[in-house]
């Protein structure tokens, strides 16, 4: 039987559903984890201390305790998404990248591997697409 059965359907709802879940909690994640994370960070990429608060009893600077940096989540995402689905891994390695850039947080390599993955699964379904047309085509010539 050629066409979407019934429990293709089910089966691609469910799968969008969830989707729509991750996306909705990544979204309220990385709202609440950007508030979080004060610490600034220099260009060499180390953290930058705190303003000085005092003297120690060596006569050494206090500085304050700046909080550290957590790891971007949407590059967490990035990677997982990009095992997983590849598509979602594009789009979700490109934000966050563009959120790293912006805050200097940690998180780089996931969002860049999550981006290569999910590149290498978008190449391998094209090359399978193209191959079962390709096969279509000719079993209808022949």
């Amino acid at each position: 039987m050629v066409g979407i059965q019934g429990w293709h359907l089910l089966v691609l709802l469910v799968v969008a559903a969830l989707i729509v879940a991750i996306i909705i909690v990544v979204v309220v994640l990385g709202s609440k984890s950007s508030a979080r994370n004060t610490t600034q960070v220099g260009a060499n990429g180390q953290p930058v201390p705190g303003p000085q608060v005092g003297y120690s009893v060596d006569g050494q600077p206090l500085f304050q305790r700046n909080t550290q940096l957590e790891t971007n989540v949407f590059a967490i995402l990035a990677l997982v998404l990009g095992i997983l689905t590849g598509l979602f891994g594009i789009i979700f390695g490109h934000v966050a990248l563009n959120q790293i850039q912006r805050t200097g947080q940690p998180g780089r390599g996931m969002a860049l591997a999550g981006l290569i993955i999910g590149y290498v699964w978008l190449a391998l379904w094209l090359l399978l697409i193209l191959g079962v047309v390709v096969a279509h085509a000719q079993a209808v010539v022949s």
